[in-house]
């Protein structure tokens, strides 16, 4: 089964469990760029419960296809980014072992969202042993309205049951399903690939 998905930003363990369910998955980088979706956002798990941190973009974008939306530097984002990262997951039991990589991400600039994007959704391929995007645009099934919105905006899925993990702050929180992938990560290590499979029921 081929799936189109929305390109987005650390996307969440929903996105992925689906990425690893599929035979071939297509990145949907030229559509107009719409409001209220993951293309920049991403849900971490805090001290104080989940955080979401937004990529800041420049403006007009709402009149450009995603592949043209620029990225805005007035404020210092990628610092506050990676300090938010750092903060949440520094005493996760994987946290070590994927920031030497990531960690040098955040330091330097790129200009359009979508290069941004998909330099971050390359190593998470890597990282969970999954198959790289296809560069066709054909697709058997379109998930873009499950899976690449804010939540309350997604259609229902019923195949999506997120498997527990133990999470940083779940003795205070509880575990909080569907966080980007990267809390199943830093929290899991090797065992996410698994983890992802276990979370999604076959699709028919």
């Amino acid at each position: 089964m081929s799936i189109r998905l929305d390109l987005c930003y650390l996307p969440p363990v929903q996105y992925m469990a689906h990425w690893a369910h599929s035979g071939r998955v297509v990145l949907d980088t030229r559509s107009p760029y719409l409001k209220g979706t993951y293309r920049n956002r991403t849900q971490l798990v805090t001290a104080a419960g989940p955080l979401f941190l937004s990529v800041p973009l420049l403006s007009g974008k709402y009149l450009q296809a995603y592949d043209e939306v620029r990225i805005a530097y007035h404020e210092p984002w990628q610092k506050i980014h990676w300090r938010s990262i750092h903060d949440a997951y520094r005493k996760s039991p994987y946290f070590e072992h994927y920031a030497d990589a990531l960690e040098p991400y955040y330091r330097q600039p790129v200009d359009k969202l979508v290069d941004w994007n998909m330099g971050l959704m390359s190593m998470l391929l890597t990282w969970l042993q999954l198959e790289p995007w296809a560069d066709d645009l054909e697709a058997e099934q379109d998930l873009r309205a499950m899976l690449g919105r804010k939540p309350e905006r997604n259609i229902p899925d019923p195949h999506f049951k997120p498997r527990p993990y133990v999470q940083v702050f779940q003795d205070r929180l509880g575990f909080i399903p569907n966080a980007s992938v990267l809390d199943l990560l830093f929290c899991t290590g090797p065992e996410a690939p698994f983890l992802l499979r276990d979370s999604l029921t076959y699709r028919e």
